[in-house]
């Protein structure tokens, strides 16, 4: 199994003046081979404000680091049943998600933190779930695949969603896959139990996996023991046989890399066996 990292652990190392390529060389150096390039916090590799990444700069990252698989992240309302592939957000994402492909295939990663449980709830669901297919028809169109990140909304009916996407996507379904991310769940719906969730995914219908731990509400600096019991999350996530990456999005803290290094040593007590940043 893969691991790496979303870019938003850098945020306080970016906000300070560091370079992301130099963050990840250093990453690189402690066995990192995927990175996910979070909008907001890519330094110098975005522009405009709100930023969007910057196609035309991120060129440079395949080109330095050839045997890192990159993915590039942004926020749009996915959720509802507007036209998001004309914003200028969406565009420039899609045009950086191929930039930074390099020998791999495009991937785009939209979570959605507008949209509120309530808008979702009274939405029309039919065309929401079309306009997901639009979306990742256009990543499609480039021969890449598009993630979606549950986030802020109840769980139920975003996975709905996802699966009726799925569905009239038909053979083309395995272009459309999930960001996993356990503690997203706790946010939504407060009884829901984790574990059950992840029992009723199956591999093929995960792209990814965050590894972020909360505890009393709060996201922590570290992988620790806390709301999500991340031993029953890695056990269940192998018996699915989910072998794809694991990415650390621990909260930005002024001692990342060894908040890193502790987090992947608390894995290894979880079952986790896998280079860590």
């Amino acid at each position: 199994m893969t691991t790496g990292l979303v870019s938003n652990c850098w945020q306080k190392q970016l906000d300070s003046g560091a370079d992301l390529l130099d963050l990840i060389t250093q990453a690189v150096r402690t066995g990192c081979s995927c990175v996910e390039l979070r909008q907001t916090c890519l330094g110098r590799f975005e522009r405009d404000e709100p930023p969007v990444p910057d196609a035309s700069a991120l060129r440079e990252l395949p080109e330095a680091f050839p045997d890192v698989v990159f993915n590039v992240a942004i926020n749009v309302p996915f959720l509802q049943a507007e036209n998001v592939e004309t914003t200028p957000v969406f565009a420039a994402a899609v045009d950086a998600a191929q930039a930074v492909a390099g020998d791999h295939r495009p991937h785009l990663r939209l979570v959605d933190l507008t949209t509120s449980a309530e808008q979702l709830a009274n939405g029309q669901m039919d065309e929401v779930s079309r306009n997901v297919v639009r979306l990742t028809k256009l990543m499609i169109e480039r021969d890449g695949w598009l993630s979606i990140e549950h986030s802020l909304q109840p769980w139920q009916p975003f996975l709905g969603v996802f699966r009726d996407a799925r569905r009239l996507l038909g053979e083309r379904a395995d272009n459309l896959r999930l960001c996993f991310d356990p503690v997203n769940l706790l946010f939504g719906d407060t009884d829901l139990d984790p574990g059950d969730v992840t029992r009723s995914l199956s591999a093929h219908e995960i792209s990814m996996v965050h590894f972020k731990q909360r505890r009393n509400g709060e996201v922590l600096t570290r992988m620790d023991d806390g709301d999500v019991d991340w031993r029953e999350q890695i056990s269940l996530l192998k018996s699915a046989g989910y072998r794809g990456p694991y990415l650390f999005e621990i909260r930005s803290t002024d001692d990342v890399w060894t908040e890193l290094a502790t987090s992947g040593e608390y894995l290894q007590t979880c079952g986790f066996t896998a280079e860590s940043c």
